[in-house]
């Protein structure tokens, strides 16, 4: 008997990328109001800025600024790429579960680098 391959609409792949498109506004504006809670409220919202800014990597600041404001914009919209990229092969599960497991590790790096840069953080 053979393989029945697995189904599913484009459009409805295309679900995790819009929905990624439509929350960068929301986490802009959010990273705003964070931004009055310090700098480890915005790293865990955009934890891949603050990896692109640290002075531990030795980016010039010429790269290194514009690259966080490209990050800022363009994380959320990525992640949903990549779930609907995942989301062919497997299920919505495994796709979310792959974001919140690579932006829970961006969080990771982003604290272990501020900690190198700094060893006196609290």
């Amino acid at each position: 008997m053979p393989k029945r391959e697995k189904t599913s609409s484009s459009w409805l792949i295309g679900i995790p990328l819009l929905a990624g498109i439509v929350a960068a506004p929301v986490a802009l504006h959010a990273a705003g109001i964070l931004a009055l809670s310090g700098p480890s409220a915005l790293t865990l919202l955009y934890p891949f800025v603050e990896i692109a800014r640290s002075s531990v990597l030795g980016l010039p600041i010429d790269i290194a600024n514009p690259a966080a404001q490209w990050l800022m914009y363009l994380q959320f919209p990525l992640y949903g790429l990549l779930m609907a990229s995942l989301m062919r092969s497997r299920s919505l599960l495994t796709a979310f579960g792959a974001v919140v497991f690579l932006h829970g590790a961006g969080i990771l790096a982003a604290y272990l680098l501020a900690h190198w840069q700094n060893p006196y953080l609290g």
